[in-house]
């Protein structure tokens, strides 16, 4: 009788181990900025350098770098990549072509799952006519 009992533990245990979802994507993640600096004055036609890098601890699914006018919420430049990794570095570049002083948010947004649970972190320039 006791061996059945023990048979029974060890299997109910090993159902339940057999259950337990692996992590799927990263849970954390951190964006850090190496350009632009926050409150960076952009002369006209001159370029808004986004670079920086994105880790996370699991694979993250791919990420989007925008440049939106801050007023307006108007895209002034996006690009996507759908890339499994764990790290990322990005670097992408935009001509101030603006004809008024605006405020630009650049805007990197990593998608962390299937799910698609992001993480964003923004920077604020100014870019001038």
């Amino acid at each position: 009788m006791k061996i059945h009992c023990v048979i029974a533990i060890v299997l109910t245990a090993g159902l339940f181990g057999a259950c337990k979802k692996e992590k799927d994507g990263a849970e954390n993640v951190t964006i850090t900025f190496t350009e632009p600096s926050v409150g960076d004055t952009i002369p006209s036609w001159n370029q808004v350098h986004m670079e920086g890098t994105v880790s996370g601890d699991g694979e993250m699914k791919g990420y989007v770098i925008s440049a939106l006018n801050a007023t307006t919420n108007e895209v002034l430049f996006t690009t996507a990549y759908d890339v499994t990794s764990k790290a990322y570095n990005f670097h992408e570049h935009w001509i101030n072509n603006l004809y008024d002083t605006t405020s630009v948010t650049v805007k990197v947004e990593v998608i962390k799952n299937e799910a698609g649970d992001r993480e964003t972190a923004t920077r604020t320039v100014v870019c001038l006519p």
